[in-house]
Order: C-alpha cells, then structure tokens, then sequence
C-alpha cells in the first residue's frame, strides 16, 4: 500500500475517523522507506527542521518537524504498549471550527487508537490553543479515541531522554532471537552485575557486536539505573536480578 499522501480531510470523525486511522497504521512503507503523512515533508523547507526518524516498530522513516517530535518518536519506540506510529496521520475538517492535523497517531497493543499533539509549552499559554484543543479532546473522547498533548517539559527530561539517544543506535542493531538469547545468558552468568564496559567486553570475546548491549537496554531486558545517565561504567543486571 502506498503512503496516505494527498487524502482529502475527514469531515465525518464519526463514520470515517477509525477506520482511516487502521488503514494508515496497516500500511507498509513505500520504496523511499518515508512514511509520509497527509503533507509530504521535506528537508529543505524555509524555517522547517524536517528530520526523518529511523523507526524499527514502523520498520520505515517518520516524517517530523522538529528536534521535539523526533524525540517524542524515542518515547514511542521505547513503549512496549505501542505497536505502531505514524506522523501527520490525518486531516480532521471540523467544519466553521477549522480544520486539525495531529502530530501523531499510535496504535496500542490492546488495540486503542490515540492522537498526539507536540507542543513547546509557551504555546500552552494561548487561550486560543487551549480552547481549541479542549474541542478536539472532547470530539475524540466520544469516539473512544485518546488526544493530549506533550511539551518539552516531559520530552526533554534528563537523563531519560539522553539515555534514549544513547540506548537507540544499539535497538536499531539486527539480530535473531538467538544473539539476544545469548547475550543475555552472558549476563546471568556473571553472578553478580557488569559495568556496560564490562558487558560490551565479554560480548566481544564471544564473537557478539557489543552494541547488543544497549540493544537489551533499550527492550528492558538488561537493566540499569535509569535515574543516572548510562555510560561505560553503569551497572548492568539481568531482568529478576537485584
């Protein structure tokens, strides 16, 4: 199926919002790899940061407009609750009102839909915003579909965000279910934890990439503390080791 580029907004939330939603999440990415929403966003554009995010639940790149959506992409690809994304998903017309294109969709593993919005938190201020985002709160709620909005206050927190960062490049390593396994066993039986040094080192020596590390960090299957910011001398543990 082709990207969702160029659809005609959705003036009937009602009849058409849902199933719009489930045909964009059940799409594949084109042969570009971009996963273009209802605007086609491209690098270049005069006063725009368009940054094309490498997603490994959407197994494409995610259009977004700035540093604070492609960290947000870090949240969702973390979030083992969430199946799968997408940026600019849909236009909704709601007629004198206006017309909204959420920053976000996502798809839950229970099957719940929700839209977000990404916004610095000044904009927060405008009564304008908060009336119209009232609006579309309540709009969505009668369809059982969820809608907030997160700001640079949650997105940017330190160090979870930097932790992310770091942790990311390792989930985006390939593997088998094997090499994890191994890995892990490596783990549990160093009797007590490793540092991530550590860890990285004892990888290496049984012919496995070290970033198979951070590739266990990033799916909480390898622990730190996350209160800390991770680097080569966090402690590392197996899942049920203290």
């Amino acid at each position: 199926m082709d990207n969702i580029s160029g659809h005609h907004p959705i003036t009937n939330i009602k009849r058409d919002l849902r199933p719009a939603l489930q045909k964009i999440f059940g799409s594949e990415a084109p042969p570009s790899g971009v996963l273009h929403g209802v605007r086609k966003l491209r690098k270049g554009l005069p006063g725009k940061k368009i940054i094309f995010f490498p997603s490994l639940k959407n197994n494409g790149l995610i259009p977004c407009e700035s540093r604070l959506e492609a960290a947000f992409c870090l949240f969702l690809e973390r979030d083992r609750a969430i199946q799968r994304y997408r940026s600019q998903p849909v236009t909704i017309d709601f007629g004198p009102k206006g017309k909204y294109t959420s920053d976000f969709a996502f798809l839950r593993t229970d099957d719940a839909i929700e839209l977000r919005e990404i916004k610095f938190s000044g904009a927060m201020k405008d009564p304008n915003i908060i009336n119209l985002y009232s609006m579309i709160k309540d709009a969505l709620n009668s369809l059982n579909i969820g809608f907030s909005v997160e700001t640079e206050e949650m997105i940017y927190q330190a160090p979870r965000l930097g932790n992310l960062k770091y942790l990311y490049r390792g989930a985006r390593l390939p593997n088998s279910e094997l090499i994890s396994d191994l890995a892990l066993a490596i783990l549990q039986e160093s009797g007590n934890t490793f540092s991530l040094r550590e860890f990285h080192n004892a990888l290496q020596q049984a012919g496995i990439s070290p970033l198979m590390a951070e590739n266990l960090m990033f799916r909480e299957l390898a622990c730190f503390d996350e209160s800390l910011p991770v680097g080569p001398h966090s402690q590392i543990w197996a899942r049920g080791k203290v």
